[in-house]
């Protein structure tokens, strides 16, 4: 979950859709849906809560914190790593949660 690597995570970028770390194509968005660069779909995202690909929920957004595993982390701090327009706060999430480093 992001709360384990976000202290370590790499900048990520969303260029449209296409979500890249360091030049390289790491996945992509389809609507509320995150995509590894396999085509498997890594888990999915809707107003405040991140779930994987079988419904269990992975992290939430409350005010200006995201919570996962226990952990509770600046929701601003996830917001620094994954930049792009055209994502919600809680896709950024999602995508730190399924492609951080």
């Amino acid at each position: 979950m992001f709360s384990s690597k976000v202290y370590n995570i790499s900048m990520i970028e969303i260029k449209g859709t296409d979500i890249y770390r360091s030049g390289i194509k790491i996945g992509w968005v389809s609507g509320q849906h995150v995509y590894d660069n396999t085509g498997r779909i890594r888990g999915y995202f809707s107003n405040d809560t991140v779930y994987d690909e079988q419904t269990r929920i992975l992290a939430r957004v409350e005010g200006d914190y995201a919570y996962a595993g226990g952990r509770k982390i600046e929701l601003e701090q996830i917001l620094r790593n994954v930049e792009g327009v055209g994502v919600s706060d809680i896709g950024k999430v999602a995508i730190s949660t399924f492609l951080g480093d």
